[in-house]
């Protein structure tokens, strides 16, 4: 192989070793981006949904660290190290589509969406309680963030004793209220016109099947992706002089 042809093959691989990197910054980003928003609902959802957003977060750490490794090799023309990020490589592709499968499978299951409602019946039966504020404070969140009242609607909290001893719904299941003629926000009623109308069940679903999409879609596309680079960095790698044994390094 000429010295012009050695350094071409090079430069492309160094290129396909950094979109590696870059595809894997890419998988850390979005595993930590669904894990935060995760972490407001943690309270009301089965621990698979979490688990599949850090696996995918912890892949990216591994594809990027593994494809450091790549672009060392390529740019030292190291045979073993490359062909050692190449095999990983292929680990990691198989983990990732194993991961998307799972994660996918996630939106099929009812006994996720059974717990996500028991959860959720169990700890609104508390809202209010002196014993129970986090339960409080977590109700107050999703309903906000989700723009939600109650489990299914509004009259589930016809039961509460919250509702029953104050009269009023959560400030949470409303928007914005008006004033009165003393300049105090009105209370939360079922025919407040800024009163949340949706059920919190179907816009927690909702909401994880959209991230679930998105876990699971990342790490599909990032996969193909990466099966592109690993043929292009073998093909390049298999015209490089297979030495007689392997050093860690140069």
């Amino acid at each position: 192989m000429g010295k012009k042809t050695e350094k071409s093959f090079r430069g492309i691989l160094l290129g396909l070793t950094g979109a590696s990197m870059v595809l894997g910054v890419i998988l850390l980003t979005v595993g930590s981006v669904v894990v935060s928003g995760y972490s407001v609902y943690l309270d009301f959802i089965t621990g698979r949904y979490l688990e599949s957003a850090v696996f995918i977060l912890v892949m990216g750490i591994v594809v990027v660290t593994v494809s450091a490794i790549g672009f060392y090799a390529a740019l030292k023309s190291h045979y073993c190290m490359m062909t050692t990020f190449l095999i990983i490589m292929v680990l990691a592709i198989l983990c990732e589509l194993i991961a998307a499968v799972t994660t996918f499978a996630l939106n099929g299951e009812k006994s996720h969406e059974m717990g996500m409602r028991k959860k959720l019946k169990e700890s609104l039966d508390m809202y209010g309680s002196p014993t129970s504020p986090q339960q409080t404070k977590s109700w107050d969140l999703i309903q906000t963030e989700l723009h939600c009242c109650g489990l299914n609607d509004v009259n589930d909290y016809s039961r509460s004793s919250f509702t029953n001893q104050t009269g009023y719904l959560p400030e949470s299941c409303c928007g914005p209220l008006q004033l009165d003629k003393f300049g105090e926000p009105e209370k939360c009623r079922p025919d407040t016109p800024s009163r949340h109308k949706s059920g919190c069940v179907i816009a927690l679903k909702s909401l994880l099947v959209r991230k679930v999409g998105v876990v699971g879609a990342m790490a599909v596309i990032v996969a193909i992706v990466q099966i592109t680079i690993i043929v292009g960095a073998s093909v390049l790698v298999s015209k490089w002089k297979v030495p007689g044994q392997c050093y860690p390094c140069y």
